[in-house]
C-alpha cells in the first residue's frame, strides 16, 4: 500500500513539474515575442523618422534651389499670369498643325532662352497660381498633350538643350501598344531627366459623354498605371478635346489631381481654378511674331 501511494506521488510530482516547465515556456515564448513586437514597432519608429526626416531634407534643398534660381529676377504675382504652351506633336509636316517642325521647336525656345526666360515646374505653377508664391517676370510652362514618340526623339533632346523642363500629358493605354506613341522605358528615361509626366486618361474618352463610373475608372486608372511606370505623383491631367463641366472637375479633384488644363485660350491666374486652366496654343503655323506675342500679352490676339 505505501509502495502504491509513493507511486502515485511521484507520478504527481512528475505532472506538477511537467506543468510548472510547459508554463516556464509558454512564459518564455510570450516575453520573447512581446520583445520581438518591441523591437519591429521601434525599427518601424525608426524608419519612419528616418524615411520623415530625408523628405524633409529634400524638401528644403528643392526649396533653396527655387530660391536661388528665382534670386535677382524681377518677380510677378498672380494677377498677371503665366503662358503655359501647349504643344503636340514635335515632327516635320506641311500640312498638319499638329506636328510643328524640330527646327521650328528648336528656334522658339532658343528665343526663350536668349530673352531669359525660365520654365516652371508644375509645383511651382500650382503654387504660383493658387497660394500666390511669386514667380520671375519671364515665366512659362511647357505642355504636350498625348504622349507622342517624338516628344522623346525630337522635343525632348531641345529641351535638355535649353535646360528646361517641360510636362507631357500621356493616354496611358497606348503606351507599348502604337508605335506612334511613348513607350515605358520612354517615359521612365524622360522622367528621370526632368520632364514631368500627366495623365491624358486611358484612351483619350470624351469625358462629358461617358458616365460618371466610367469617368472616375479612366481618372484613376491613368494616374495610377502613371505614376506606377513612373514611381512619382501624378497629379495633374488635360482633358481630352479640352471637354470638361462641373461634375468632371469635381471628380478630377476626388482622385488626386490638383491641377486640369483646358484647351481655353488665355494665361493661367490666380482668379483661374487650378482645375480649369488656360493655355497658350503653338500650332505649326504660328508665326515668330505670333508667337512672341503670346508669351509677352495675356490678351494676345
Amino acid at each position: 500500500m505505501k509502495r502504491k501511494t509513493n507511486i502515485i506521488l511521484f507520478l504527481v510530482l512528475i505532472l506538477i513539474v511537467s506543468m510548472a516547465t510547459t508554463l516556464f515556456i509558454l512564459k518564455s515564448r510570450d516575453k520573447k515575442n512581446q520583445q520581438d513586437k518591441s523591437e519591429i514597432t521601434y525599427n518601424e519608429v525608426n524608419d519612419k523618422l528616418r524615411e520623415d526626416e530625408s523628405k524633409d531634407k529634400e524638401k528644403k534643398v528643392k526649396e533653396e534651389k527655387n530660391k536661388d534660381r528665382f534670386e535677382g529676377m524681377e518677380l510677378k504675382n498672380n494677377s498677371v499670369g503665366i503662358p503655359i504652351l501647349y504643344y503636340h506633336s514635335v515632327e516635320e509636316s506641311k500640312d498638319n498643325e499638329l506636328r510643328i517642325s524640330p527646327e521650328k521647336f528648336r528656334k522658339q525656345l532658343k528665343y526663350l532662352k536668349d530673352n531669359n526666360y525660365i520654365t516652371l515646374t508644375l509645383e511651382e505653377a500650382y503654387a504660383y497660381i493658387k497660394d500666390n508664391k511669386s514667380v520671375p517676370k519671364n515665366s512659362v510652362v511647357i505642355t504636350f498633350d498625348d504622349g507622342y514618340k517624338d516628344n522623346y526623339d525630337n522635343a525632348f533632346p531641345i529641351l535638355k538643350e535649353f535646360d528646361y523642363t517641360a510636362t507631357v500629358f500621356v493616354i496611358s493605354g497606348l503606351i507599348d501598344k502604337d508605335p506612334n506613341y511613348l513607350n515605358s522605358d520612354e517615359i521612365k528615361e524622360m522622367a528621370k531627366g526632368g520632364i514631368e509626366i500627366g495623365s491624358h486618361t486611358v484612351n483619350h474618352e470624351k469625358l462629358v459623354d461617358i458616365s460618371k463610373e466610367e469617368q472616375k475608372q479612366t481618372l484613376t486608372k491613368s494616374k495610377e498605371d502613371l505614376e506606377k511606370l513612373t514611381g512619382k505623383p501624378v497629379t495633374s491631367i488635360a482633358y481630352p478635346f479640352g471637354v470638361f463641366d462641373d461634375n468632371i472637375i469635381k471628380l478630377t479633384e476626388e482622385v488626386g489631381y490638383k491641377l486640369g488644363f483646358t484647351i481655353n485660350k488665355g494665361w493661367g491666374k490666380g482668379s483661374e481654378n487650378p482645375l480649369k486652366l488656360s493655355r497658350v496654343y503653338v500650332s505649326a503655323f504660328i508665326t515668330d511674331e505670333n508667337f512672341k506675342e503670346r508669351i509677352s500679352k495675356s490678351n494676345y490676339n
